[in-house]
């Protein structure tokens, strides 16, 4: 049994996180929700801009975070969905193409905070010069993102699923192939009825207890879902990579 700390765009994906880990590795695993908190209003709030937020604050005591927990965690898995990569201007802030005056001068996410025109009279465009427009770029660009926030990866799994983890879900009920390149499955595929594959849907809302199915349908269909998504597999070989380090237990 490990314990792990999880760094994540919302509750579904922690649901998803967790069984999934727990079918790869055969274990009950003890689980930390590190972001976003329970409550969704704590410091960061939830979704990519909350990881992008708790990567940064926390990178210089990652490792004592780590340690102070009980029981002290084994890793971190840390995810953000590749539509960011997709569709938020501000993820590519510091790629060099970007010819923004304030380029690593400040936080990308502060222009936010800076009222409409600070948006408007960004210069960057999508998509990335710097960047590949496919599942392959989408995931090399925020796993260098989330690596330049982090510093390093040490005791750390990034799981980049594209679009979303939603297509882990298609690909376990549907078999489709090419799922990742489905922009929004959610609302493409899943949440277009009310139903699916007997599932109640509650419109674009993603209720916990319909996710937990979802969840436990990817975990029985694992190995397609692996064939079918390159996040999954990679998922996969980083968790057992950490796992067999057996990094929790070193003093």
């Amino acid at each position: 049994m490990k314990s792990i700390g999880i760094v994540c765009e919302g509750p579904t994906d922690y649901i998803l996180l967790q069984s999934v880990t727990d079918h790869v590795l055969e274990d009950n695993n003890n689980y930390k929700l590190l972001q976003p908190e329970p409550n969704l209003m704590g410091e960061y709030g939830n979704g990519w801009k909350g990881v992008w937020k708790w990567c940064a604050d926390n990178a210089l005591i990652k490792e004592q975070i780590m340690k102070e927990i009980e029981p002290r965690l084994d890793f971190l898995i840390v995810q953000m969905d590749g539509d960011v990569s997709r569709k938020e201007r501000i993820s590519h802030c510091w790629c060099d193409s970007n010819t923004c005056e304030f380029k690593r001068n400040r936080n990308p996410l502060d222009c936010d905070s800076m009222g409409t025109n600070a948006r408007q009279d960004c210069p960057l465009t999508l998509p990335c010069a710097d960047h590949e427009r496919s599942v392959e770029g989408y995931q090399k660009h925020l796993k260098l993102l989330i690596t330049g926030l982090l510093k390093d990866l040490e005791n750390t799994c990034v799981v980049i699923p594209c679009d979303s983890t939603d297509a882990w879900v298609v690909a376990a009920y549907d078999k489709m192939n090419h799922i990742e390149r489905i922009e929004n499955p959610w609302e493409t595929l899943i949440s277009k009825g009310k139903y699916y594959h007997g599932l109640r849907i509650h419109g674009k809302k993603k209720q916990t207890s319909t996710y937990r199915e979802m969840s436990a349908a990817v975990c029985n269909n694992w190995e397609e879902v692996k064939k079918l998504c390159t996040s999954a597999a990679c998922f996969e070989s980083d968790i057992i990579r950490l796992a067999a380090t057996h990094i929790g237990e070193l003093e």
